[in-house]
């Protein structure tokens, strides 16, 4: 093992708990049935979706908000294309400390029909497997390295340095300790682009203890990429504040995006950025929210939210040629109309001000395999779904 593997592999988890968490896991994913999941009654499609490619042709005025699955968004405004890292890979439980790389046909095969290949920009949260570990593949997407800035914490760029040209514009920006400041040297024309601290929530409770894997940072620049999915280290955790721009630099729409749950404790937006805007999307992850304080409650309230998108919320330790169903062990049906029904229970009557415009019913009737359930508030995206808003 080379002194960078080592030093990726330090990390304080606690393995034998790993091995109960992956033990109950497979346990779990042998026996659970492969009927369909419903949410506040409406079937959740079975499969992933095929993007369409003229979902993003649109106007500009128009929002595009597209959910590759997992954390991975791709938000086009004005003629620019901004991703939330997607990951397609899938490493299974019994894969989790073995050396393998991205699944570079996964990939290809997720971004199909998107601008993927004109992105100018990846935010990502955290280090994790299922926000990082596919970044060393987006070249073979059609994504250049010297083309594309990314926003991440110390561990992510060191843990991806050796894929990073020096002094190119890929290695941008890492996510600044101070809340509340925009990263103006690392942007795309018509975006403003804010990291905020936050927290990751833990990954699993078993026998009342919590457990977060693959915690811990990485230092140093590496000159190899993790061998494993366990050797992505989390570092520290960051949401974002998307801001879209019109012509004369005005804040018009404002996405709030967290790719980890974080309770009203661990996580905010600062007063002065809610004083000049209330957040119009909560992109949300799911997976984790009853382990924290008030979530998604807190984010809806602080905010004055006008929309949910539940993302985050489908198996990643499973292929997506595979039924779609929630993250073994964390998550289940009953938990998923939970968090819609919180949504719902937040957020008053006429606050759902930012509704996509292409879900009407004629878009999207009953139990349709191209759109995911939705309610007044909320929707549950399906990976290849996109959603057109209109600030």
């Amino acid at each position: 093992m080379t002194p960078d593997q080592q030093q990726a592999r330090r990390n304080p988890r606690k393995t034998l708990w790993l091995l109960l968490f992956v033990a109950i896991a497979i346990t779990l994913f042998i026996i659970t049935p492969g009927c369909s999941v419903q949410l506040a009654g409406q079937r959740v499609p079975a499969h992933v979706l095929e993007a369409d490619p003229d979902a993003f042709n649109v106007a500009d005025d128009v929002a595009v908000l597209h959910y590759y699955g997992v954390g991975g968004w791709g938000v086009q405004w004005r003629g620019e294309y901004l991703l939330m890292a997607p990951y397609f890979s899938n490493h299974g439980f019994l894969g989790f400390y073995a050396d393998q790389g991205p699944d570079i046909e996964a990939v290809i095969a997720g971004v199909n029909n998107t601008p993927f290949s004109e992105a100018g920009l990846i935010l990502v949260g955290h280090g994790h497997v299922d926000h990082a570990a596919d970044i060393p593949s987006y070249h073979a997407a059609g994504l250049t390295t010297d083309q594309a800035g990314v926003i991440a914490n110390s561990t992510t760029l060191n843990m991806l340095a050796s894929i990073m040209p020096p002094n190119e514009r890929f290695r941008c920006a890492e996510a600044p300790t101070t809340d509340g400041v925009p990263i103006n040297d690392c942007s795309l024309a018509g975006f403003r682009i804010t990291p905020l601290s936050s927290a990751h929530a833990p990954n699993v409770e078993i026998l009342g203890k919590s457990f977060t894997v693959s915690e811990g940072t990485v230092d140093q620049p590496q000159h190899t990429i993790p061998q494993s999915p366990a050797d992505y280290l989390l570092g520290a955790t960051w949401a974002y504040l998307v801001d879209l721009l019109d012509a004369d630099g005005n804040v018009v729409f404002r996405i709030h995006y967290m790719d980890a749950v974080a309770g009203a404790a661990e996580s905010h937006v600062p007063a002065e950025l809610l004083a000049e805007r209330d957040i119009d999307v909560h992109i949300a992850c799911v997976p984790g929210f009853n382990y924290v304080d008030r979530y998604p409650e807190w984010v809806i309230e602080q905010g004055n939210t006008g929309y949910v998108l539940m993302g985050h919320w489908e198996d990643f330790f499973r292929s997506r040629e595979k039924r779609l169903k929630p993250v073994t062990l964390v998550l289940s049906e009953g938990k998923l109309n939970d968090f819609a029904e919180r949504v719902e229970d937040v957020m008053p009557a006429g606050q759902n001000r930012s509704r996509p415009v292409n879900k009407s019913t004629d878009d999207c009737p009953a139990d349709s395999e191209k759109c995911g359930p939705r309610g007044e508030s909320w929707a549950l995206p399906v990976p290849g779904e996109t959603y057109h808003f209109r600030p």
